[in-house]
């Protein structure tokens, strides 16, 4: 699971990047948007994506919540503050 492992580092650095941490959210198309196309347009890629999501969410490092907006409701992500070192450590290593 190569492709998951280098999603999960991509997604990571896209949110710290935009400094993205606790309370600051941001939508999850932000992170889909930024993803490369043969993740995105293939029905495999999207499946990789979502696998990819759930186990930074499933390891605590990424907090997804609905939130309403102005145009209805979507899912929006932070990095969990609460794992800072271990976010680090991961992104770091590659």
């Amino acid at each position: 699971m190569e492709a998951v492992h280098e999603l999960k580092v991509f997604i990571l650095r896209k949110l710290i990047r935009a400094d993205v941490w606790g309370g600051k959210h941001t939508p999850l198309e932000f992170v889909r948007k930024g993803v490369p196309d043969n993740f995105r347009m293939s029905q495999m890629g999207k499946r990789t994506l979502r696998g990819a999501l759930q186990e930074l969410a499933n390891d605590g490092w990424i907090i997804a919540r609905v939130k309403r907006t102005g145009k209805g409701s979507s899912v929006h992500i932070s990095l969990n503050p609460d794992n800072v070192e271990c976010i680090m450590k991961f992104v770091e290593g590659q």
